[in-house]
Parts: structure tokens; sequence; C-alpha cells
């Protein structure tokens, strides 16, 4: 739908103050080695970029993916962020310079409407400033990163505008994409085999010494935690009237709604790689649009008779609400320059094409009253003083043990309501009672038996760990795991059986055989698929097996076998048994794949003139000296 491809093209504004000016990430998960402070986290072409720099555009990732995932970051994708974070500095910074290089200039009035555009966002220009300012922001700091980022989007737009397509490929990319086969195939599962495996104790002892450190048990370590959980202070908590007013009025920006516009358009479609006899055919068309609204059209009637944005063109070209900032800027502009109720647009053109717009609502920017948001700040306020008073608790509770004046014991002794115990786990363990925590764990690794740790934050409230035991990474001996070893082996020579079987079956289905006759004599069965497209879900495949599957039997020619294609669950033989390609859909989707064509094509060689440039660049990277390993 159009409505969503002109919200998803849109790049907010707003993506620079969340980027460039992110909040700090609690130290819990920022924590790692200071390296040499007089050392930039990076340099590109002699240009640093200071630890600081990344640890405000790592806190936004780190809390973006954490909400989205809906559970603690492990030390690995922890580690993963980290490195693209920074990878991610390093292209900007190539970017930066290569843009200063082309010599792009930005004028006043793109600087002037990038930053109205932001704006639009807030009820106010007060509102607009009161944010700045709560986050630290100056407005000259602001404007200089607008700038920054307009000159790279416009260098990487120059690069994109460069790349076209032909009809030829957009053919082939449309074959590919809709070319359907017919298909069967007989799947091998190697556990059918494995009641018929023999295993002696010599085979056992031979893949013991040539795999046993894949047995290794990794380092483990058991602990007992006090917890001073922030649930345990709730109800004690008094918020006044006076508190929650006060919360109101110094973060009015909160609660700000920004203005809303609900129009209709009419949409005459223009593609990227358009030539110029399109665009004059396009900008006629919606001209003599134009001419019948003048005229006294009904706009409705015009929009479900003529307009390209067809989802939208059922309901009369209506779009519903958005704000100024949820559409790409030449539409937003003119929708938003309406100013009253029936009004219609001149001819907006935009990336998708030329519109005509009529405004149809407008929901005016406001501040959500304080009687309807004091329920939300209430409970936030009892939420930070319930957090404060655990964290108070705990510190205090730590500083008592640390000062002799009561033991870890004596403390469980007094309050055994928040004794907790640890089963032994890994540094990569999700800890039971805990849940995966990685400062928990990293803690837990770094104390010796019997040490006391300081507080650490965990999602049920604040805690100190004591180390209780520690078990040695090791290589169990062989009569330790000898039944794991035997299942193992079973396997394999179950997996090398079902392989021999189906090489077998494609011998004989090349040969001739009967397929019913063939699987009744293995004990098998075959199923069929009706003409599917690549892309289309098979019923018991999924992810890389199914493109597996998918690309070995489009492969195939009529009639054709493909070898024991092995997937995640064992061997699958295929047959096509035949294909199907219509072209008359071809010429109604023309438009559609040269688009996507386009866009694909344009993003890899974005791509490969960004490698180019990174491998010209001079990159000093001292990471090591900040990341923990």
């Amino acid at each position: 739908m159009i409505l969503l491809d002109l919200r998803k093209s849109i790049k907010p504004m707003m993506w620079i103050i969340i980027v460039a000016f992110g909040a700090s990430l609690p130290l819990m998960y920022l924590r790692s080695r200071t390296g040499d402070q007089q050392k930039p986290l990076a340099k590109v072409n002699g240009v640093s970029i200071p630890y600081a720099t990344f640890a405000r555009s790592y806190s936004d990732v780190y809390e973006r993916y954490q909400q989205t995932s809906g559970e603690q970051i492990s030390p690995q994708v922890e580690t993963y962020l980290k490195y693209q974070v920074l990878a991610q500095l390093i292209t900007n910074e190539i970017l930066r310079q290569e843009a200063n290089r082309a010599k792009i200039r930005i004028s006043e009035e793109e600087l002037t409407e990038a930053i109205e555009r932001i704006m639009r966002s807030f009820p106010s220009r007060e509102a607009f400033m009161r944010f700045l300012n709560s986050q630290h922001i100056s407005y000259r700091d602001l404007k200089e990163q607008i700038i920054k980022q307009l000159a790279i989007n416009e260098l990487t737009q120059r690069i994109g505008d460069s790349v076209g397509v032909t009809d030829q490929e957009v053919k082939d990319y449309w074959l590919r994409e809709n070319e359907k086969i017919k298909a069967v195939y007989i799947y091998l599962s190697p556990k059918k085999y494995e009641k018929e495996v023999v295993v002696s104790q010599e085979e056992i002892t031979i893949y013991y010494e040539k795999h046993k450190e894949d047995f290794t048990i990794p380092e483990k370590v058991k602990a007992d935690y006090l917890l001073i959980s922030s649930a345990e202070f709730t109800k004690e908590i008094k918020v006044t009237a006076k508190e929650l007013k006060s919360y109101y009025e110094g973060h009015l920006a909160n609660f700000e709604v920004p203005e809303k516009r609900k129009v209709s358009h009419i949409l005459i479609k223009l593609l990227p790689s358009a030539s110029k006899k399109d665009e004059e055919n396009a900008k006629k068309e919606i001209e003599e649009i134009q001419k019948k609204l003048e005229k006294g059209a009904d706009f409705t009637t015009l929009a479900k008779k003529y307009s390209q944005d067809t989802p939208s063109a059922e309901k009369g070209g209506d779009l519903g609400f958005f704000t100024y900032t949820e559409m790409i800027p030449s539409f937003s502009r003119a929708a938003f320059s309406l100013e009253k109720e029936g009004e219609v647009s001149g001819i907006v053109k935009s990336p998708f094409g030329y519109h005509l717009i009529k405004l149809t609502g407008i929901k005016q920017a406001y501040t959500e009253p304080f009687e309807k948001v004091k329920s939300r700040i209430n409970k936030l306020l009892i939420e930070q003083k319930s957090d404060d008073l655990a964290k108070k608790e705990a510190e205090g509770m730590r500083e008592r043990i640390k000062e002799k004046k009561i033991t870890f014991t004596d403390y469980v002794k007094k309050h055994p309501f928040r004794y907790n115990s640890t089963p032994f786990f890994s540094s990569t363990e999700k800890v039971e009672g805990v849940g995966w925590t990685p400062q928990f764990n990293q803690v837990a690794f770094s104390l010796k038996p019997g040490e006391i740790s300081s507080v650490v934050q965990i999602p049920q409230g604040y805690s100190i760990l004591k180390l209780v035991e520690r078990k040695t990474s090791r290589i169990p001996p062989l009569k330790e795991i000898t039944q794991k070893i035997k299942e193992k082996v079973v396997q394999e020579k179950a997996k090398r059986t079902a392989e021999e079987k189906a090489k077998q079956i494609q011998k004989e289905i090349k040969e001739g055989e009967n397929l019913s006759s063939l699987v009744k004599k293995f004990g098998l069965e075959y199923k069929s698929l009706e003409y599917l497209k690549r892309g289309d879900w098979i019923e018991e495949l999924d992810g890389t097996d199914r493109e597996k599957f998918m690309e070995t039997a489009f492969s195939l020619a009529k009639g054709g076998v493909s070898p024991p294609v092995w997937l995640s669950k064992g061997y699958y033989v295929i047959q096509l048994t035949g294909r199907d390609l219509s072209l008359e859909e071809f010429t109604k989707e023309r438009e559609k794949f040269t688009q996507d064509l386009t866009s694909q094509k344009r993003a890899e060689e974005l791509n490969l003139w960004l490698q180019k440039i990174r491998e010209k660049a001079k990159i000093e990277d001292n990471s090591s000296l900040f990341f923990s390993p």
C-alpha cells in the first residue's frame, strides 16, 4: 500500500536526535575495559570516533533490541551489537568524508525544511526546545548533525540514481519469482534406521578419541545470593499530588501529541526508471484529473476510478490520519499546507509519482491534560521510588557486610525470604530464578569461593552474590559419557545408511521404476507438490531447508531426478514432474518488479561502492582496548 510505503520511505530526522544524542546506557550494560583514555575508539583517515560517541549510539541500539526481543541480551549478542554499532559509526564517518570530497552543500532552505519536519512532531516551537533541553542537545549541534546527514543522504542518492535495469533483467527477475513447478519427493529419515545399527566398543573408543573435545564440560559455578526486590517496597510508597504535578510540569514534552492530518489522494504512479516520455504522460494524466475536479467532479469518485494506489483507491483515496514525519517530505509539506477541510492541493510530485491531495480532517496538536496522565505518572514514580529504596537497602546491606558489622550468613538468618541459591551454571547459561542477566554471570565468575560481590542489578531487583563453589572445565572420561558416544555413533551410521538407500532410490527412478512400487519396496512414502513458486511454503520445511529444497527442484529438467539432498532432518530425493509459467501477468506487474529490482540493485551498488571506499580508507580500530573479550 502506498500509505505504508510513504511512511516507510521517510527517514525521520528524529533519528538524528536519537543516534547522535541518545541517552547514556546504564553502567551495568556499558561496563567494559576502560582502555587508554587518551585513545579514541577508532580513527577514520585521521578523524577520531570517541568512545562517548559510540556509547550514545550503542545505548539506543541496545534498548531497541531489548524491547523487541523482550529478553535479556546474551554476551554473544551484546558483543555482536557493539561491533555492529562501531562498524556503522565508521561507515558514517567514511560517508561524511566522501560527501565533503564531493563538495555536497546543503542549502539553508533544505536545512530549514528538515528542522521544520522535526518541529512538526511537537505542538509548538517551545515544546520542541523543551525536548532538546531535556536531551541536553543544543540547537547548534542539532543543525550540524542534520547538515551531515542530509549531505550523506544526497551522496547515497547520487550513487543510487546511477543504477538502472534493463527490460530483460526485469523479466528474468519476474520469472524467478513467479515460475511454478510440480514435483514429487521421497524423504528418508536416519532415525528410521537407528534400530538396525550395531555399535561395537571399539567404534565407541575410536569416536571418543577423535571427538572428545566436543564433549568438554565448561567451567561452572554455584552461588548463593541475597535479593532485594523493588516489589517489596511498592506498598509503602505514597506519591503526593505535589510530586505528580511537579513531574508533569517538568516533563511536558513527554505528554505532547503532534498535529495530525487526514487526507485522501489520487496517485498516478511514476517509476524511478521512468523515461522523460513516461513522465510527460503521467503529468498529463494527473492534469486531466485536476481539470475534472475544477469543473466540480467528486474527489472520491475520481480516486476510485483513476488512482493507481489500489488499496486507498477502493476507499476513495482515504489515507487516514498521520503526523508530519510519517510521510515523505514532499507529501507532508503539501498536506500540512492546506488550510481547511475540503481544500485540494495542486499537483504534488513525490518519488511515487504525481498526487492530488484533499484535506478531510485535522486533529490539532495538544498537550495531554494532567488529569488524563496522572495515573501513569503515579505508576512511574512508584516504580522509581521503590527501585531507589531497593537499591539503597542493597547498598546499605553490602556496606554492613563489608565493614563486618554483619556476616552474609547472619543476614540470611534474619532475612531468610531474601536468600536464594543457584544450581551450577556456565558463563553463557541462563540462571534458574534469575534469567539471562549478563552482569550476574560475569560477577559470579569473577569471584573466588567465599567472596562476596558488590550490588548487582537484575530484572527482579538488586542482588549480592557469594560464590559457593567452582568446577573447572574438563573433558569427561569415556566411561562417564559412553552412552552419549554410542548415540553419536548410531546417528552417524544411520545417516550413512539413509544416504545409501537414497542413492539406490535415485538410481531406480532414473531406470524407470514405478514410484509406488519403489516406496513400498523401501518401506517409505512419497509426497507431491502442486505448482509452487520458489518462495512458497512447504509444510515440513522452513528456512534454509526450504530454500535448498526449492533451488534443487527448480534446477531440474522436467522428469529429472536429484541426487540425495541432505537437509537438517534427513535426505530427500526430488523428481520434477512439471513447470507452469504464464507471461500474461508479467505485463500487469512489470512496474512493481521494475521498482523492486531497481531498489535491490541500488542497494547492491551502494554496498559495493562502500566496500571499495572502506578498503582505501585508513582505519585505526582500538576496540580491543575498550570492549571486554
